[in-house]
């Protein structure tokens, strides 16, 4: 990872972690109020977020940058909330995708005998994520002209991943739809959401945020396809999940369709033109578009 990077890393990703413990025990300490059947739960959600790269986090962060804003309190609850927001979503792929395993430990389907209880706990424990989301969004103490477009964008983009994943749990074998898979489960939720989320917070103009969400697709299309070769080429050690566990289930990802060598070449198109919109961007700080440019880059050559 390039120094930019990890010096960007370095000045937030403490305050992230620290942010969603603290938020994940509030809710430990809410549920235990209403029911000793729900503290295991949250428990494990508290398992289940540690680690990760916090890239949504991240971006959130970053987009508010971009707007022009120092960076406070405020936004770091916005970025926790996309970090949650992404175990909520993550707990709900591992039910649908029958995974074990997430980050190195057991996953919410895998903590229950009974298979119905493990499947209706983990779609729901991904449903509190989304309340709770909403709650710290609609509570952020900034200008209210900018947390009511924020909460519009959130709406916009969460109703899209459901799509996505709608589309993805039918398991339909076309080009097409894979394609359309990949741009709402990643390029717009993991990457413009976030991204555009942060510089609506900011107060960024109409044409910075299309310019944000043009760079995050390209940005979410070089992170779902590399996620998809870590799937079916990674290193488990690495990954904390089963290698080629979407070919045994027969699941029809962009790398299990068309194999190591054009998923490769698929992602360096997209790195090539994620580098190519930041390059036409005139309106950036130099440290901002040195992280830009170095993102998209790691982002595509990450082991995990």
């Amino acid at each position: 990872m390039d120094k930019v990077l990890v010096d960007f890393l370095g000045k937030y990703k403490e305050r992230v972690d620290r942010g969603i413990a603290e938020e994940l025990e509030r809710r430990l300490q809410e549920v235990i109020e209403i029911s000793p059947h729900l503290v295991p739960i949250i428990e494990a959600m508290k398992e289940l977020s540690v680690g990760g790269k916090r890239l949504r986090a991240m971006l959130t962060i970053l987009g508010y940058e971009i707007a022009g804003k120092e960076v406070n309190g405020e936004v770091i609850k916005a970025a926790v909330m996309m970090e949650i927001f992404h175990l909520g979503l993550l707990i709900q792929d591992d039910f649908m995708d029958r995974d074990t395993l997430r980050r190195g430990v057991k996953t919410i389907l895998a903590r229950y005998d009974d298979p119905h209880t493990a499947d209706f706990i983990s779609m729901l424990a991904g449903d509190y994520t989304f309340g709770w989301g909403m709650e710290i969004i609609s509570s952020l103490d900034l200008p209210v002209e900018n947390v009511n477009k924020a909460i519009s964008v959130w709406g916009k983009y969460f109703t899209r991943v459901g799509y996505g994943q709608t589309l993805d749990g039918l398991a339909i074998a076309d080009e097409g739809t894979i394609l359309q898979i990949l741009e709402l489960k990643s390029g717009e939720y993991s990457c413009v959401l976030p991204l555009v989320l942060g510089a609506t917070l900011g107060g960024a103009n109409v044409v910075m945020k299309e310019k944000l969400a043009k760079y995050g697709m390209e940005l979410g299309w070089v992170f779902q396809l590399r996620d998809d070769w870590l799937g079916e080429y990674g290193d488990e050690s690495k990954t904390g999940k089963p290698v080629g566990n979407d070919s045994r289930e027969g699941k029809h990802t962009f790398a299990t369709m068309y194999g190591k060598e054009q998923t490769e070449e698929a992602v360096e198109e997209h790195i090539r033109k994620g580098q190519d919109l930041v390059s036409g961007i005139s309106d950036l700080s130099g440290v901002s578009r040195k992280v830009l440019l170095e993102l998209v880059k790691w982002v595509g050559t990450r082991e995990s």
